[in-house]
């Protein structure tokens, strides 16, 4: 089977998130997806197995789980089946835990078609005081399987050095720390799931699935342009339709393989 290694929501190489993209006839067991997914050690894995010619089902492993909704896997798996002339026209749907996703590709840019999901009930400080000084958490709630933490400034959200064992504490797939942007970003943010497997994602797509409800409440602004301040970092433009997001961003090929002895 081939393989790909492409770098999500960044236009150069070394940058964004990287995730490995395979193409199967038909999915392999559970285990072995997930031990291909160690073997990776990249936050996702992605696994197509075609339906039609631009219809696909697509599975995605942390190098622990596997999960339920990933955005920049899922770019970079468009990307190659765009670069790779695997999908003629400009749109793909992929069937997925999360439901139908949508994608569609304009110039050098993708636009995911993603379930919006809307922030709840606001949590007390106290939850994250081994993490943050309390002066610093301007709020902090639930978002669908995630916990947003919002901090005073964006400088804070850049200089984090988080311990993962007191991440862990939390009762939520990712902690998504966040502050207002400094111009021409709307919002920065990072995201940290060891419960999971992935200490710190360096892009997610999925937690701006909840970002851009909360910064919509925030600003009062539909369309926003985030900024992931991880060490990688990188670049998301955001819309929000109805009760669906569209994350916007680039994708960069950075290794093609084969797969081989299993």
């Amino acid at each position: 089977m081939k393989i790909w290694t492409v770098d999500a929501f960044t236009d150069k190489p070394f940058a964004g998130n990287p995730a490995a993209v395979i193409i199967v006839d038909e999915f392999l067991s559970d285990e072995m997806c997930q031990k291909i997914a160690a073997e990776m050690n990249l936050s996702e894995t992605a696994f197509l197995k075609p339906i039609r010619p631009d219809h696909f089902h697509i599975r995605w492993f942390t190098p622990a789980v596997e999960v339920k909704l990933c955005g920049h896997a899922t770019l970079a798996s468009s990307h190659i089946l765009f670069e790779e002339g695997i999908v003629k026209e400009r749109g793909i749907t992929f069937d997925s835990l999360s439901g139908p996703l949508f994608v569609t590709k304009e110039g050098k840019d993708i636009i995911l078609d993603f379930p919006l999901q809307k922030t709840g009930e606001i949590l007390p400080f106290h939850l994250f005081e081994k993490l943050f000084k309390r002066e610093a958490i301007v709020n902090a709630v639930k978002a669908y399987d995630d916990v947003i933490v919002e901090l005073i400034d964006a400088n804070f959200v850049r200089e984090l050095k988080l311990d993962p064992s007191h991440i862990k504490e939390i009762n939520c797939r990712a902690l998504i720390v966040t502050a207002k942007g400094k111009p021409p970003y709307d919002c920065v943010s990072r995201m940290y799931a060891p419960r999971i497997g992935v200490n710190e994602d360096p892009v997610c797509g999925s937690a701006h699935c909840k970002l851009a409800d909360y910064w919509q409440q925030k600003l009062g602004k539909s369309e926003l342009l985030a900024y992931q301040a991880s060490p990688r970092g990188g670049i998301l433009g955001l819309q929000i339709v109805d009760d669906r997001v569209h994350l916007r961003g680039q994708a960069v090929t950075i290794l093609e393989g084969t797969l081989k002895n299993f």
